[in-house]
């Protein structure tokens, strides 16, 4: 009887084998569909935190940080792209947030937007002015209009796809854009573009171009480009540097020294924070007979990442983040606008030129030394810029990994502040042996003083 039971049981189980690998199937679709709804409601509302959360702002200044790396631009000219698209979205901003203070009267000849007429989303409509005024700075348009349009149907999305709202924030977010792009046009830019190449001095303590590519010095011109803030009067200058000679026992040629006899420790430790910090848009790289480029951040790019990371880290509300990137971006564009007028005015030579002239001449630096003139350390400059208005904008203590450089596999760095990274955003500078220490020194402070003028002049809040 048993054995029966078993033998038909079994043969029933043969019978309906695909029935029961169907219900199988059934089962596992039904909690694959119900993953898959899951998953669907965790980005809906993922999406929807953005616009809650109002980090759009964040994915605005990313976007662009990218654009600017794809389309090569120089330091100088990488921070006037990302400041006027940063003061356009704040501006428009304010209608939304009767506290935040206009910087109408406060920026160099900015004057008042309209108010919006219409029923309008107003942080669409500064999201639309900040891509407006971006379009108008790079040659990727089509990256600034993919980004855009991205934005868009997740708005719409969001909003039951609300038409009426979404041509009304359009409408204002562009003509809001076209104010600050009118403004933007006086700044002397397109004039400087007109202007004459720089012509190498015949000095031995100016700067003469450099290998690799013995490239023209870029942005001669860049101290006729308008300031935001400042006047030949008001200008915060760096300290003058130590005076040029070629004797053994000068302070010039024991400066040198001192970057040589770094270079030759081949200091594992130290070069891996070189290059992490290197941040030359350009660098040129030979493989036998090739040679190729590597696109990198400028030093503008990383500071607004570390902004970005930091305003998420810390759940920094709409008009907080809107507040800080302002800031951030202006310090960058103000400390690279007078570190150009100090580099140009002392045209100082390079550790590589005066290394290889009278100490080496087999001598390279480890990173490669960009094309103009050394004293101060740009880098050093705008990290103490940055930093100085990260510490003021950013709730204290605020300890944090940097992940900037990870898109070219150089693994994150610890840091106990942003006065700590803008410390060793300027020593690596040392480390690639491409500038003097004192280039450093003077740079950072420089570029703080720079950073707390900002803090204590640009009034945020009525």
């Amino acid at each position: 009887m048993n054995s029966c039971l078993a033998s038909d049981l079994q043969k029933y189980n043969k019978k309906n084998l695909p029935c029961r690998s169907n219900l199988l199937m059934m089962i596992l679709l039904r909690r694959k569909l119900s993953v898959l709804l899951f998953l669907l409601f965790l980005s809906v509302t993922s999406e929807a935190q953005f616009w809650k959360e109002d980090s759009w702002i964040g994915r605005c200044n990313q976007q662009l940080v990218d654009v600017i790396m794809e389309d090569l631009f120089t330091p100088p000219v990488a921070s006037r792209v990302q400041v006027y698209p940063n003061i356009a979205a704040y501006e428009v901003l304010c209608f939304k947030y009767k506290e935040m203070h206009t910087m109408a009267g406060q920026l160099n000849g900015l004057t008042r937007m309209w108010p919006p007429a219409d029923k309008i989303d107003i942080s669409l409509a500064a999201m639309i002015a900040f891509n407006t005024v971006a379009r108008k700075l790079v040659y990727s348009e089509y990256l600034i209009d993919s980004f855009q349009k991205k934005e868009i149907d997740n708005w719409m999305r969001l909003n039951k796809n609300d038409q009426a709202v979404l041509n009304s924030s359009m409408n204002y977010g562009r003509t809001s854009g076209d104010h600050i792009i009118l403004w933007m046009k006086k700044d002397n830019y397109d004039h400087t573009r007109t202007l004459m190449r720089y012509v190498v001095v015949d000095s031995a303590s100016a700067w003469q171009p450099t290998s690799p590519e013995y490239g023209n010095a870029i942005e001669p011109n860049w101290p006729l480009i308008r300031s935001f803030l400042f006047d030949s009067s008001s200008r915060i200058h760096v300290r003058p540097p130590t005076p040029f000679s070629e004797d053994k026992n000068s302070n010039f040629y024991k400066g040198a020294m001192e970057v040589y006899l770094s270079a030759k420790k081949k200091d594992t430790v130290q070069h891996r924070i070189a290059l992490f910090w290197d941040c030359n848009p350009n660098i040129t790289k030979s493989a036998g007979h090739m040679t190729y480029f590597v696109h990198k951040i400028s030093p503008a790019g990383h500071w607004i990442r570390l902004t970005g990371q930091a305003l998420n880290n810390t759940h920094a509300s709409e008009m907080k983040r809107c507040q800080t990137y302002l800031l951030v971006s202006l310090s960058l564009f103000e400390g690279f606008h007078s570190c150009w007028i100090d580099k140009y005015n002392y045209n100082k030579i390079r550790p590589e030129t005066y290394i290889n002239r009278l100490i080496d001449p087999t001598y390279r630096p480890f990173i490669e030394t960009p094309p103009f003139p050394e004293y101060p350390s740009g880098h050093s400059v705008v990290s103490g810029c940055a930093s100085t208005i990260l510490t003021g904008m950013v709730k204290q203590p605020y300890t944090f990994i940097d992940s900037s450089e990870m898109y070219i596999n150089l693994p994150p760095r610890r840091f106990r502040s942003f006065k700590n990274a803008a410390d060793e955003a300027s020593i690596s500078r040392f480390y690639g042996g491409i500038h003097f220490r004192e280039a450093l020194d003077n740079g950072l402070e420089q570029g703080r003083k720079i950073g707390a003028y900002i803090l204590q002049k640009i009034k945020l809040t009525n």
